[in-house]
């Protein structure tokens, strides 16, 4: 099943096995650069990095929501 959304920079994505991870690049040549992260929001740390196709990367991942979302425009 295909997601409709595209990955950015920010993004708190998780899969079906609990799995949580922060994108942390997109390149040139639409690979997702991305950060494997442990614990609840509190106590939040990176734990390993990967990349993979922005295509595979929202077939396993879903958005769970952005590290800047409260963040306003100027």
């Amino acid at each position: 099943m295909m997601r409709d959304y595209q990955a950015s920079i920010g993004d708190i994505c998780g899969d079906a096995t609990g799995l949580r991870v922060r994108v942390e690049d997109v390149d040139l040549y639409d690979y997702v650069h991305f950060s494997v992260i442990d614990g609840n929001d509190a106590t939040e740390f990176q734990a390993e990095t990967g990349e993979m196709s922005h295509v595979a990367f929202v077939h396993r991942f879903i958005k769970q929501g952005n590290i800047f979302g409260t963040r306003k425009a100027a």
